[in-house]
């Protein structure tokens, strides 16, 4: 469990009566400046616009002229954003001087005496009151009279000040879980690269200890067989495959059952036999395989080909296999006019069957699918941790700010 032992001594023990403000009368503002004509990839400060609040930061413009400066304490807030964007009345708090210039259709807000910038901050990032302005059919160009006119409630500057360092303590805390995510999945995408053979290869560059034989030339019909019908049980979940995400059941994902009448038709798939979901997606451009494991059965649409391993391989590998993209130059070969009305790549199941891949000895295929296994274990439960600190925030930002 997450504790933050701050809040136990002294955060909920103030209890002054908030006073309702205009920001006009607790800030001062101002438009940024074009910086267009000035732009240096080498130049030594960062221009504060959209893109760069919009990807906290990832996305960076430089020049060699602070046009319109901005400093340590003041808050740079996007003003304009297509309909229905997430970077409208985003915000981005400045926390040390010359680095940074502030560009056309970025504000600048300058906190007065005894307003906090870092609970102004909180208080207003993407508040509703600016979303509001959204029509959701053209861009959104916040005013500055809209954003003076901004209203909400201010406690002390003592209680400012320790609301800000809890929400800061707590962003801390979900970037430090954002950046172990990241790292192990770097981690998976690097041990997928490693401990499978690259095309043309026949034995990959890492491997477990006692395993040397190499890798064998396999058509996937020689390991697998095809899996297909049910039993006429329509109670059982109904799952699709998200490229992303894996199987997901169809009530998670489109809020209800899609599948209709056709669910009479699906197939019904048991623990530890795996789909190919021959759909085109910018993750998956030839289609994704995934085993079924959180279930012991569930109905899967029909347009999957379907399959389970043989003796020769494990589900697991497979899957894992697959994930490697190595497969993919077999699939495209099958490919012969992109995806069909439906989304789907023109490939048929004996087509499917018929493609080669690579696989070691059943004992170095369990090894590898042991490994992938408590990866991705490790995995979710960072990003269960990770998606209960964030559901922390919200309700914090929900309930602190009367």
């Amino acid at each position: 469990m997450i504790k933050f032992n701050f809040l136990d001594s002294y955060l909920f023990k103030i209890i002054y009566a908030w006073e309702q403000r205009k920001l006009r009368d607790i800030a001062n503002y101002r438009n940024g400046k074009a910086h267009e004509q000035v732009e240096d990839e080498d130049g030594k400060y960062t221009i504060i616009n959209s893109k760069f609040i919009s990807t906290n930061g990832k996305v960076q413009r430089y020049t060699n002229e602070q046009v319109e400066p901005i400093f340590d304490g003041e808050i740079a807030m996007v003003l304009s954003d297509l309909p229905n964007g997430k970077a409208l009345a985003k915000l981005f708090l400045v926390k040390e001087d010359g680095k940074y210039t502030l560009n056309q259709r970025i504000a600048g807000i300058t906190p007065k005496e005894n307003i906090d910038p870092i609970f102004l901050n909180f208080r207003m990032n993407r508040n509703n009151y600016f979303l509001k302005f959204d029509s959701g059919v053209t861009q959104t160009n916040l005013s500055k009279s809209q954003v003076e006119n901004f209203i909400a409630l201010y406690p002390t500057f003592d209680e400012q000040y320790k609301i800000g360092l809890f929400f800061t303590q707590l962003d801390d805390t979900i970037a430090l879980h954002q950046r172990k995510l990241d790292a192990l999945m770097r981690m998976k995408k690097g041990f997928l690269q490693q401990l499978f053979p690259r095309n043309e290869e026949i034995v990959p560059r890492i491997r477990f200890t006692d395993f040397d034989e190499e890798w064998e030339l396999r058509k996937l019909d020689e390991i697998t067989e095809r899996v297909r019908g049910n039993d006429g049980r329509m109670d059982l979940p109904t799952l699709t495959i998200s490229a992303g995400s894996g199987w997901l059941d169809q009530r998670d994902r489109f809020s209800g059952n899609i599948a209709g009448k056709e669910q009479m038709n699906y197939t019904l798939l048991k623990k530890g036999q795996l789909s190919y979901n021959h759909g085109n997606s910018k993750l998956a451009k030839y289609g994704a395989v995934f085993e079924l494991r959180a279930y012991d059965e569930a109905l899967v649409p029909r347009v999957y080909h379907s399959f389970e391993t043989n003796v020769l391989a494990t589900s697991d590998f497979i899957e894992y296999m697959f994930a490697t993209k190595r497969p993919d130059r077999e699939l495209a070969k099958l490919v012969s006019s992109g995806a069909r009305m439906d989304g789907l790549l023109n490939i048929n199941f004996d087509e499917f069957m018929g493609i080669n891949v690579n696989i070691p000895s059943v004992e170095e295929q369990q090894k590898i699918g042991q490994h992938f296994k408590y990866l991705d274990n490790t995995i979710a439960l960072h990003q269960q941790k990770l998606d209960q600190l964030k559901i922390l925030k919200k309700a914090y930002l929900q309930n602190m700010f009367i």
